[in-house]
């Protein structure tokens, strides 16, 4: 069955670029109603970096020049290489779900040259669509916690998720488990949603039983940040995922958010990122 839902609300970025000597994560993250990269009247997509979608629901086909245009189901891993242009998406009016990380460094280059990850076998079949997420989803510290664990762990986290999935083992990735406290929670409120409005840091500090500047403070000694910079980063965190995606305008996606112009709107996702909302997207989609 085509898989035919609204794609232009329903993605999440989960992480930023997150940098250790062992390799990088470049971004990670959710799109519920995707339809791929580089597919007809397009040109096909080439990255400069290492990646990989995983398909939880939906169906379409993947393409490369050693690989012809094939069928891809849920459960089935589609794995990128730097340099090799390449088509990976759905039928036109269809949509899938996925699971997706662009990653590099030697980590994954000593991977590539062992023989485990290998341009020649793009497609890794088959299993569990829901396993295959969470052995990805939950190298993934809760957002309060991810500052206390150092980037290379998630790296080696992420490596040994891949490395099973390249062997194709069934076992889940073990995981420390956190109990949910005020400072996860107030994440979790102040976070931009797929629909609806945002609650604002004072709703967040009144739901949570604290006045304001009692919240304000002691999130800010939790995360590093006052609730309002938090839930701005949410924001281009939001808008991030939605270039990536690649079917809404960056006029769209600034006033979506609910940002005051794009001139603002690019000024703030430059800060974060590093680059103009419009070289993330021709970066990250291959146009």
């Amino acid at each position: 069955m085509p898989h035919l839902i609204d794609p232009t609300i329903k993605t999440r970025l989960l992480l930023r670029p997150l940098v250790s000597p062992l390799g990088t994560l470049r971004l990670g993250g959710v799109n519920q109603g995707g339809f791929g990269v580089g597919m007809l009247p397009d040109r096909p997509r080439t990255l400069a970096c290492y990646g990989m979608v995983h398909i939880t629901r939906g169906r379409g086909s993947y393409e490369d020049r050693t690989t012809p245009k094939t069928a891809v189901e849920p459960g089935d891993t589609i794995l990128f290489f730097p340099g090799r242009p390449h088509r990976a998406g759905t039928q036109p009016g269809e949509f899938w779900d996925e699971l997706w990380f662009e990653f590099e460094g030697p980590i994954f280059d000593l991977m590539r040259k062992s023989g485990l990850l290998n341009p020649n076998r793009p497609l890794q079949r088959g299993g569990d669509p829901e396993q295959g997420f969470r052995r990805f989803f939950q190298i993934l510290p809760p957002v309060h916690l991810r500052k206390a664990v150092k980037p290379e762990v998630i790296v080696c986290r992420f490596a040994t998720a891949l490395t099973e999935l390249l062997v194709d083992s069934r076992s889940p990735l073990p995981t420390e488990t956190t109990p949910d406290d005020w400072v996860g929670a107030a994440c979790e409120l102040l976070s931009v949603r797929e629909s609806g409005p945002s609650l604002t840091p004072a709703d967040v500090a009144r739901r949570l039983g604290f006045s304001y500047e009692t919240f304000r403070k002691r999130f800010r000694t939790a995360i590093g940040c006052s609730p309002g910079r938090f839930q701005l980063d949410s924001r281009i965190d939001r808008a991030a995922a939605l270039l990536h995606q690649g079917r809404t305008s960056i006029k769209e996606i600034s006033a979506q958010l609910a940002f005051c112009d794009e001139f603002y709107f690019s000024r703030c996702f430059k800060r974060r990122f590093g680059s103009a909302p419009q070289h993330f997207r021709r970066r990250v989609r291959g146009g």
